[in-house]
């Protein structure tokens, strides 16, 4: 795996087209002691070890190898109640059909594609903390400590997507001789390295940086992501405890919903950590999620919003509009939107929608972690702890900038008021739904509390040629998570996760 990451970086090398590096080892064997020379490889690297979360076009669809993008959106929209697959019929990307359906096989390409593209950022951020770096020629302390802490924090970061999806998974660490792919750790295992990646990269990585560099790790995602990794545990206290860490680092909410969506926010103070696209470089930056949630006579038509969702949004709430795009609504080219675009459920996507030629090089970044999210992870772990004043004031801050958008803020989603725990757990929850659509996080979220069963259950209503209520014989207890690609445990040998 370390070849092929060597020769990725050398790829990245010609790509940026740095002649001394070519005249360096035209011919010779990647080694860590050739590839690593002098400052500017370092960055490279760390550079590259972003790509894995990037929705770039590489020149290659890589269908065989799990698609040419990271697939969790595919299960964090697809297998849940927001959206369905769209696409150009019931047998375009056959295999998201299957995830949204439930009849999961080890030998589905999303799946695939989702360990594949973790362990890829893994293996980048190993081989960067493998290497010494103290007598590199320009290589500052303070830079090459900055890049451990991104190596660190990117690291944990696959790790937690690996876990969440897949639970017990090969525990790569290197610095503690931690190499056999072949043995899966346990779950408790990958989150005790996950906190202490996040734990170190929290102590190396600066708060900010300069706005060019933007999309890198600071300080407060470290925090951030630590706080989402206790949320998934249920150490609710703990939880507390690093979101305090990352209000410190002046995050607030932006005045405009829909400017964390459109590229006028991206370098706000509401975005923890993204992913970035740049329209119009070469090579491509841009994101090709602009064409792949497009409407079909657009892009590619697929994650269509369901009815389902459009009726959870409550009357005169703004986000809505900011979300999906509906009848009466204007593309982004200015034109009218037409329902018919999206025969399935007369609905498009409009986060992360932006109006650039070619459709499929998007100027907009991919939000991983903002700071609405945490004010509902600080809700939700003081309604769980019992303390339903404190829940309600991040609680209200959500829902304060959504009224303070509406077309009429005095009758538009009223504060919410009630100190039961189970209806404020259910106005968390809602909140989370609307504000948080096609984020990424609606299915995990069902699955963590204990509501998958009953939302994504067969339904009788079920209409599989448009997908509505298609969720096949519903969410089992298997699904809880997915399995292990099947390519893996032929290889390695894996044992596979129960009920596949």
């Amino acid at each position: 795996m370390q070849k092929l990451l060597y020769i990725y970086l050398l790829l990245v090398l010609i790509s940026t087209g740095c002649k001394k590096e070519l005249e360096k080892f035209p011919q010779g064997k990647l080694t860590e002691n050739n590839v690593f020379t002098e400052a500017n490889d370092f960055i490279l690297a760390i550079d590259a070890t972003y790509l894995p979360l990037t929705n770039r076009f590489r020149g290659n669809w890589e269908w065989d190898n799990g698609a040419s993008i990271p697939r969790e959106w595919v299960v964090g929209d697809l297998m849940s109640d927001d959206a369905v697959k769209g696409g150009g019929g019931l047998g375009d990307q056959e295999d998201m059909r299957r995830m949204q359906t439930f009849s999961i096989f080890p030998e589905n390409n999303n799946v695939l594609g989702i360990w594949r593209y973790n362990y890829k950022g893994i293996t980048a951020a190993n081989t960067i903390l493998l290497q010494d770096g103290s007598k590199i020629p320009g290589l500052s302390t303070e830079l090459l400590s900055r890049i451990k802490g991104e190596a660190y924090f990117l690291r944990a970061f696959y790790y937690f997507r690996l876990v969440i999806n897949f639970g017990k998974v090969p525990l790569l660490i290197p610095e503690k001789k931690l190499d056999d792919n072949t043995k899966r750790a346990t779950v408790e295992e990958v989150y005790q390295q996950i906190e202490e990646d996040l734990k170190t990269a929290a102590g190396l990585l600066p708060p900010s940086y300069d706005p060019a560099e933007y999309q890198r790790a600071t300080s407060g995602a470290a925090h951030a992501l630590l706080a989402k990794t206790y949320l998934y545990r249920k150490s609710w206290q703990n939880c507390l405890n690093e979101i305090a860490a990352v209000e410190k680092g002046g995050y607030t909410l932006l005045d405009k919903f829909e400017d964390n969506f459109n590229g006028i926010g991206e370098r706000g103070k509401e975005v923890i950590f993204a992913a970035r696209h740049d329209a119009g470089q070469v090579p491509s930056q841009g994101s090709i999620l602009n064409a792949v949630f497009a409407p079909q006579s657009k892009g590619w038509g697929f994650n269509i919003p369901t009815q389902d969702l459009v009726n959870s949004f409550e009357a005169g709430d703004p986000r809505l509009h900011a979300t999906i795009f509906r009848a009466g609504d204007k593309w982004v080219d200015g034109s009218n939107y037409d329902p018919a675009w999206s025969p399935l459920t007369g609905y498009n996507l409009r986060k992360f929608e932006s109006n650039v030629n070619p459709l499929d090089d998007g100027d907009v970044d991919y939000i991983y972690i903002r700071f609405a999210d945490v004010l509902l992870w600080k809700a939700e772990c003081y309604a769980e702890l019992g303390q339903p004043l404190e829940a309600k004031k991040p609680l209200e801050r959500v829902r304060g900038r959504a009224r303070t958008n509406a077309a009429n803020p005095a009758t538009a989603l009223p504060p919410v008021t009630t100190d039961d725990k189970a209806a404020l757990l259910t106005a968390i929850h809602h909140e989370r739904r609307v504000e948080l659509a096609f984020e990424g996080h609606r299915y995990y979220d069902l699955v963590r509390w204990g509501l998958a069963a009953t939302v994504l259950a067969k339904a009788a209503d079920a209409d599989p040629q448009k997908g509505y209520h298609d969720y096949g014989d519903g969410w089992q207890s298997r699904n809880v998570l997915l399995p292990i690609p099947q390519r893996e445990t032929d290889l390695l040998g894996l044992d596979q996760n129960t009920g596949y």
